[in-house]
């Protein structure tokens, strides 16, 4: 109990810390060189945790306007929750799909050499490929496949998505070829095999929980990985999502605000991946 509260006090600070840099880092125009002053640091956390006693969660500048983030950060949470969540449960599903569940099949090698392309290119390049590619194909065909306006709905959602999963397909696809090639070799799977076992029964069976402790154990990067990319594609597409208190302000209450909801919005998918396994288990696997 003491080493979790003293991690989550680290992990307090450091957040607040990281929040209060554009306050005190100061150009020095005169040497030409950058000058801390790590003696604001006390004041500005007590003037966070005093907004937060007030019942207040601070503002944040759009263009001119000066909004209130309690206004805004329900919606902008629940957006980037989703984007999130859905790119790492597809992931994650499409991981475990090809590679163990059809993994014998052609069109799975096919699809892992696909994956050994991408794998060699770095995430962001990907990102910016995939949105030159969206806008030629509404070039050419008048078919729009993403939209820049914050309020587009459905088009300034699935896109993210899908560009959210890819790093999380691209690593755990990769974990769990391995893994698999691994597991076959061992004697209990030949055994099984020997026996006249269904091939779908031992992946279920055998495979598949040897195969789930290296995803969960896994998992804290995983969603790191698409927490990075998030806060990039959610810029690049002008999404209304918590990296907006982030990106568009230098104030350490609404920059705070965001890395916070950022943590949280990553514990919560975190918990909801371990549940969607366990009712897997349940549903599937014979303990």
């Amino acid at each position: 109990m003491l080493r979790l509260v003293q991690q989550m006090v680290i992990i307090i600070v450091l957040i607040l810390t990281l929040a209060a840099l554009p306050e005190i880092i100061t150009v020095n125009n005169v040497e030409k060189s950058l000058d801390w002053q790590w003696g604001k640091l006390p004041d500005l956390y007590v003037h966070f945790i005093t907004e937060l006693a007030n019942g207040s969660l601070g503002t944040y500048q759009v263009g001119s306007e000066i909004r209130e983030i309690s206004d805004d950060i329900v919606d902008n949470i629940v957006t980037s929750f989703i984007i999130m969540a859905a790119g790492i449960w597809m992931g994650v599903i499409l991981s475990l799909i090809f590679g163990v569940f059809l993994s014998r099949f052609f069109f799975t090698r096919f699809f892992r050499l696909l994956i050994n392309i991408f794998a060699i290119v770095p995430d962001f390049l990907i990102i910016i490929f995939s949105l030159i590619v969206a806008i030629k194909v509404y070039k050419l065909t008048g078919m729009r496949i993403i939209s820049f306006r914050p309020d587009a709905g459905a088009l300034n959602m699935w896109f993210p998505v899908i560009l959210v999963s890819i790093s999380p397909t691209l690593y755990l696809f990769k974990l769990i070829s391995i893994k698999y090639s691994a597991i076959a070799s061992e004697d209990y799977i030949r055994t099984a095999v020997a026996k006249g076992l269904g091939i779908e029964y031992i992946n279920f069976q055998h495979v598949f929980k040897n195969v789930e402790p290296f995803i969960l154990a896994e998992l804290t990067k995983i969603i790191s990985l698409a927490a990075g990319n998030l806060f990039i594609i959610e810029y690049l597409l002008n999404v209304s999502g918590i990296t907006k208190f982030i990106f568009q302000s230098n104030g350490v209450q609404p920059i705070a605000i965001g890395l916070f909801s950022m943590l949280a919005i990553s514990l919560v998918v975190y918990v909801s991946i371990r549940m969607l396994f366990y009712l897997f288990k349940r549903g599937f696997i014979y303990e």
